[in-house]
């Protein structure tokens, strides 16, 4: 948006068809991206500062680290409010989407689509250069690799989870997510859901939605809703 004063109608700064002149798909992608990454940090900032100045002490978990954009925005937010003991775990197939199992409405969404490589995620990971020593990846699809054991060996490192980012886009992959993480939150932890009204026409009967409320129906923890990320996302408050 033009931030320079508008005295007329209609009061805000639109483009016009001279500047749709030459648009293209790759404009509007590009366009869209700019936009939604913006939101996205902009919750990223607000999270942190709660998480600091409410001084809840964990680990970042992300779910769905596809071109480590939210995993950036958290290394570089976490550095600001000098969170030095904040472990960063990733965990990702790093070879995309698994075998979709339920319809949706995103033609994108098929087996191996939004892949990065465990490679390419550590080298974009170290080229930004925040807490790089304090980075740990899990591969693997979540009905694999989201192990008791696993879980046992975060619990027994001391730490619970402060901020928790899950991105998985299908039902099938967030509903291990979940039963994974129910003893790793603490009250005031932070969750993010990315895809909340992506995938199914934004119906919560579907996908990562429905998956969370199946999950809300046996935990014995609250969600508090917090902020809403763009017109896709949600996040809650965790607590007893």
């Amino acid at each position: 948006m033009d931030k320079k004063q508008i005295t007329g109608e209609p009061w805000v700064h639109l483009d016009n068809g001279e500047f749709f002149k030459n648009w293209t798909k790759e404009s509007e992608i590009q366009s869209n991206q700019t936009f939604r990454q913006g939101q996205k940090y902009e919750f990223y900032r607000q999270a942190f500062d709660f998480i600091a100045d409410n001084r809840i002490e964990g680990d970042y978990l992300e779910f769905g680290c596809h071109r480590v954009r939210t995993f950036r925005m958290a290394l570089t937010e976490a550095r600001r409010h000098n969170l030095d003991s904040m472990t960063f775990r990733a965990f990702d197939s790093f070879a995309g989407l698994p075998t979709v199992e339920t319809k949706t409405s995103i033609p994108l969404w098929k087996k191996g689509a939004l892949t990065t490589s465990e490679a390419e995620f550590l080298d974009l990971v170290n080229k930004h250069g925040i807490y790089t020593d304090k980075v740990r990846t899990v591969a693997g699809f979540y009905d694999a690799s989201l192990t008791p054991s696993l879980q046992k060996e975060i619990l027994n490192e001391g730490k619970k989870a402060s901020f928790v980012c899950v991105d998985c886009d299908l039902y099938e992959s967030a509903v291990p997510v979940w039963k994974f993480v129910d003893p790793i939150f603490q009250e005031g932890s932070v969750l993010y859901i990315d895809d909340y009204y992506v995938g199914y026409k934004g119906s919560p009967k579907h996908g990562v939605a429905k998956a969370f409320a199946e999950y809300q129906a046996k935990t014995e923890w609250k969600f508090e809703p917090h902020l809403s990320i763009g017109w896709w996302g949600k996040s809650f408050i965790v607590y007893r």
